[in-house]
């Protein structure tokens, strides 16, 4: 037995690999990452800047890093099975940035960028701040890779 949040998924198959008989079992940690901006601090304070963020995330591609395809894209709530007033995911993909075409999100990202005076010459550059653990830190590198793809550089 361990602390939940302590084992990420190289160390999970280090462990099988060096102790088939251990039971090692990854279940979720009703812990969701996010983005949360300062909405009153320039230039947050445009919700046009804020759903092009939203639009720049390939969130099953956080999953497919951080857990090896083993979680689940959801909004506020837990997401389904687990959570149980999860937003459905038929429902979660009609919002900003959830839907499937990556790219797509990100080529409306870069237009409403470019409305606000952003681009390949003129990038906004924001900092990035997290604890500084593999739980917390990993997210955010993630992160700041996918905001270089619409003119935002962590």
């Amino acid at each position: 037995m361990t602390w939940p949040y302590s084992v990420r998924i190289p160390l999970l198959k280090d462990i099988r690999s060096q102790a088939p008989q251990a039971i090692c079992e990854l279940a979720p940690n009703k812990v969701s990452s996010n983005l949360i901006v300062n909405h009153d601090a320039p230039p947050f304070q445009n919700p046009g800047l804020r759903r092009a963020m939203a639009l720049s995330l390939d969130r099953k591609a956080f999953i497919d890093i951080l857990s090896d395809g083993q979680g689940d894209i959801g909004g506020v709530m837990q997401p389904p099975p687990e959570g149980v007033w999860g937003m459905p995911p038929d429902v979660l993909q009609t919002l900003p940035g959830y839907g499937p075409d990556i790219q797509k999100n990100r080529s409306e990202a870069r237009r409403i960028m470019q409305t606000l005076g952003y681009g390949p010459d003129n990038r906004l550059k924001i900092k990035v701040s997290t604890r500084n653990t593999p739980f917390y830190r990993d997210p955010a590198v993630i992160l700041i890779d996918q905001l270089k793809e619409v003119y935002i550089d962590g």
